[in-house]
């Protein structure tokens, strides 16, 4: 049976973590393997994610100790280990919805002309979401860019275009392979519902969540981080 393989990445983040992956165990059903890839993290992560492996046999656990090599090459470690038939790098701050892999596995295996796939539309103004958008289908939209916290593929693509740039360190990794996916004829693609929530911004800014609440409208910026805080379908944080 068809598995997908989830590359999360880990750098000091522990508390995020903990309550992104939980989320992820509750409300996810197709098969998958989770693959940590952890860049530096100081003990405390590092702790955690022992006990993450000790718990769920599914769970594979790579850590870089000596220092922070950057998110490119921690997605590429990741992919080269995976087994499943779809390919997701996933940021350490991500709620997840319920079914969101079994959608996601969907959108890949019915449209071929997929090559990337999003979770979420994450953009801070709603003017710069519909100007981003280059077709909308019944069930994704096809778009010119989208923020790389989330990104599934299906395996070939990844071993037709990768590996991911290893040269910039912390944000525009994802672009450079996104450009060779558009170029092969893929579309780039964002479900009509989102299927994760990103409650936070980047693998180094853990001190600000950027969140727009696209169900109701709201746009909160810049709002001081104390706990994950999970805006969305269910009302206010």
């Amino acid at each position: 049976m068809n598995h997908a393989s989830l590359c999360v990445l880990s750098f000091n983040r522990k508390e995020v973590m903990e309550k992104s992956l939980k989320t992820l165990q509750a409300n996810t059903r197709y098969p998958y393997e989770l693959i940590i890839m952890d860049d530096g993290s100081n003990r405390f992560t590092q702790e955690y994610l022992f006990k993450i492996v000790r718990a769920h046999a599914a769970a594979t656990v790579l850590f870089n100790t000596d220092r922070n090599l950057g998110i490119g090459i921690a997605v590429n470690r990741g992919f080269q280990i995976a087994r499943g038939d779809y390919l997701f790098k996933l940021d350490a701050d991500l709620m997840y919805e319920p079914g969101w892999l079994t959608e996601a596995v969907r959108l890949l295996e019915q449209h071929g002309e997929i090559g990337c796939l999003g979770l979420f539309k994450y953009w801070h103004k709603p003017r710069i979401f519909s100007e981003n958008i280059i077709n909308t289908f019944p069930d994704y939209y096809e778009v010119v860019d989208f923020v790389g916290s989330a990104i599934g593929m299906r395996r070939e693509i990844y071993d037709e275009y990768g590996p991911w740039h290893e040269k910039t360190h912390t944000f525009g990794e994802d672009k450079q392979f996104k450009m060779k996916v558009q170029a092969g004829g893929f579309h780039l693609a964002l479900p009509i519902d989102d299927l994760a929530l990103n409650v936070g911004f980047g693998e180094h800014l853990t001190s600000l969540i950027k969140v727009i609440d696209w169900k109701h409208g709201k746009h909160v910026y810049n709002a001081p981080y104390k706990e994950p805080l999970v805006f969305g379908r269910k009302g206010e944080p």
